[in-house]
């Protein structure tokens, strides 16, 4: 039984250990990935329905002084 402590202690337990934290940085780095691209193509929508708003205010012969999305004038 000593035995079978001392393995599971110096061997099985930091392996366990290594495999939940390569687990959780994998994890983390997709969920850091996944949000990225969540978050570019909201601001590609907001930059879109801006644009579009800009260009038919244009096309009317109306000014247009919405600021852009994402910008220091807001």
């Amino acid at each position: 039984m000593v035995l079978a402590d001392y393995l599971r202690t110096k061997l099985v337990v930091p392996l366990q250990e290594k495999l939940r934290d390569e687990g959780r940085a994998q994890g983390h780095a997709h969920g850091h990935a996944q949000g990225h691209a969540q978050g570019r193509s909201a601001e590609r929508l907001e930059w879109r329905a801006w644009n579009r708003r800009r260009r038919e205010a244009e096309a009317r012969g109306e000014s247009f002084d919405e600021p852009e999305p994402y910008s220091d004038d807001e």
